[in-house]
C-alpha cells in the first residue's frame, strides 16, 4: 500500500502531465469534474478538467465525491501504477482495477481520451 504522500505525488505528476497532451487529445477532454477515490487510504482528489486542463486540484472530503461528474476508485498501488507507466488506464478498467462511475453519456464522451 503506498502512503498519502506518494499518493499526493502521483496525483501532482498526473495533473502535469496534462500539460503534455498534443492539441488533438486535448480537444477530446470534455469540461467535467472529477474524483479519484483512494480505497485503501480512504483519501479522495478531486479536480476539473476545463477546456483540456486539470484545475483545482485538491483533498477532497468524501461527501464532496457526489457531486461530481467522473468518479474514479481505486487502490493507491493502482494509481502509482497508471502513473508512473505500468499499468495502462484502459487495461485497469477492463479488468476491474479501475472503476469508473459517471452517465453512460459522459463516458462515451470520455472513452476516447481515457483509452488512449
Amino acid at each position: 500500500m503506498a502512503t498519502s504522500e506518494q499518493v499526493r505525488d502521483a496525483v501532482e505528476r498526473l495533473s502535469a502531465m496534462f500539460g503534455d497532451v498534443d492539441d488533438a487529445t486535448r480537444r477530446k477532454i470534455p469540461d467535467e469534474s472529477v474524483s479519484v477515490y483512494v480505497k485503501d487510504l480512504d483519501e479522495a482528489y478531486g479536480c476539473r478538467f476545463e477546456n483540456g486542463d486539470v484545475v483545482d486540484v485538491r483533498l477532497i472530503d468524501s461527501a464532496e465525491i457526489k457531486g461530481r461528474t467522473l468518479k474514479i476508485t481505486c487502490t493507491s498501488d493502482v494509481l502509482l501504477d497508471v502513473v508512473d507507466g505500468r499499468l495502462h488506464f484502459g487495461h485497469g478498467w477492463a479488468t476491474g482495477k479501475i472503476r469508473v462511475d459517471a452517465k453512460l453519456r459522459d463516458i462515451l464522451k470520455l472513452r476516447g481520451f481515457l483509452t488512449s
